[in-house]
């Protein structure tokens, strides 16, 4: 008997390379947490997983996930494993904490797990606690240095959430983002200022940062923002504005509907006339009224006595979300949320249900796969989300017959149907739909000295 020379052997797999738009019959060995081999089948390995009839892909990638709730920090990164993701960004929509209060909340992680520096906590570490306030020089100024430590200390860049600070100036966005100009491979993420009819200025908005900036600028959840009858205009603009060299990329998730807090400025008076949509398409998705639609009085009690509750918005035009999709600079990410394990089911089903809909809609497999893989890593500049020797050795193996989402906004966290397998860094983090403990993922840091897989 041979010496084993492999930590995993997977044999007789469909094996998807979304990079080069080819899937092949072959094996894939894994030695220790890097892929040592493609395409031998008898190769000696200590565990050997037969994937006969079912697709092998590397681990999903979701360029826009959540994972701030400290009470619990870790039902989120569990329902994204559960899909398939093996590396994740969070911090997103203005939301990120800093570095060393990430480091605090997990002893250990399920997934491979980048951040971004949130305006929003930002603004609060320099006393600013009114979101519709403007900031001052000063404040800016303290902003700009704070960012500085973290983009030090390994923060992948900034992200703003304008729609939660709408009066946010100009000339504070611009210089937080000239911040950006003076490190390598870091971006900035944008919940743009305005959705619904507003959303086509706020997109230019951002388009002509990035011009001007030169640094890298993600759209978030693009499809939330425009999905009223502007998606198709705020596309052509995006391509327009890379067609002139414009570093501009966007994220969008597979839902007709939105979440976030009751208590933000998203459902200020007049959100109705926006989306042309009344307060019944409103659906309570945490705390004690989970399940209810809202009228005028949950709506101001909620307001005004729970204003952190999660609240589903069913308002967006499912066409043009699948039109979102389908553009091929799309990223799929799962603007994960939850709270107290309510929320809403994309974070338990984003990642089957796009790539359902990828192909429902006529896409290949390597073409579907790459919308959450290659091209949310490429976005990230991480070498992740491809299968060839010497990546990492995140991959997921699924039976394509059974692959889809089951997560619903009744029960959210329901975990999708088909994950075989998931490894995470060499080592199975999933086995036949249940998480192999212990965690298997770890920090991602954009710095030299302390940099790691990225």
């Amino acid at each position: 008997m041979k010496e084993a020379k492999l930590d995993i052997l997977i044999k007789n797999g469909r094996v998807v390379f979304p990079d080069e738009g080819v899937e092949r019959n072959c094996a894939i060995g894994i030695l220790t947490d890097r892929i040592a081999s493609i395409g031998e089948q008898d190769e000696p390995a200590m565990r050997v997983i037969d994937a006969e009839g079912l697709i092998v892909s590397p681990g999903f990638v979701d360029i826009h996930m959540h994972n701030e709730e400290k009470e619990d920090p870790f039902t989120v990164q569990r329902s994204l494993l559960l899909q398939g993701v093996t590396t994740a960004l969070a911090g997103n929509c203005g939301t990120g904490l800093f570095i060393d209060e990430y480091a605090s909340m997990f002893d250990g992680l399920y997934l491979n797990l980048a951040f971004l520096t949130g305006h929003t906590r930002l603004r609060e570490a320099v006393g600013i606690t009114d979101v519709y306030r403007e900031a001052t020089e000063d404040e800016i100024s303290g902003m700009c240095g704070l960012l500085e430590r973290e983009l030090d200390m390994g923060s992948f860049g900034l992200s703003f959430g304008l729609e939660y600070a709408p009066n946010t100036s100009k000339n504070e966005i611009i210089r937080l983002s000239k911040v950006l100009t003076s490190y390598d491979r870091r971006l900035i993420s944008v919940h743009i200022r305005h959705d619904g009819p507003a959303c086509i200025g706020a997109v230019r908005e951002m388009i002509d940062l990035a011009r001007e900036t030169s640094v890298r600028v993600q759209l978030s959840h693009i499809g939330s923002m425009t999905a009223f009858g502007q998606s198709r205009e705020a596309l052509d603009m995006i391509d327009q504005a890379r067609s002139e060299g414009v570093d501009v990329r966007f994220d969008t998730y597979p839902y007709e509907a939105f979440c976030t807090y009751i208590g933000s400025t998203v459902f200020d008076p007049g959100f109705e006339k926006r989306w042309n949509k009344g307060l019944d398409a409103l659906e309570v998705a945490s705390g004690p009224n989970r399940g209810r639609r809202l009228d005028e009085d949950l709506y101001q009690r909620l307001r005004s006595d729970a204003p952190e509750t999660l609240i589903v918005a069913h308002v967006m035009n499912e066409e043009e979300i699948r039109a979102c999709m389908r553009h091929p600079l799309a990223a799929l990410g799962s603007d994960a949320i939850l709270q107290n394990k309510g929320g809403h089911p994309r974070a338990a089903g984003a990642f089957p249900r796009g790539i359902r809909w990828l192909r429902e809609d006529g896409l290949s497999w390597p073409q579907a796969l790459s919308h959450a893989t290659v091209t949310p890593a490429d976005d990230m500049w991480l070498v992740s989300g491809r299968i060839a020797r010497g990546a990492p050795a995140d991959l997921v193996i699924f039976d394509p017959d059974k692959f889809t989402d089951r997560a619903t906004f009744k029960d959210p966290l329901l975990p999708p149907g088909g994950i075989e397998w998931v490894i995470a860094g060499g080592r199975v983090a999933v086995e036949k739909g249940r998480i192999i403990e212990p965690p298997k993922g770890e920090f991602l840091l954009r710095c030299p000295r302390i940099q790691k897989r990225v």
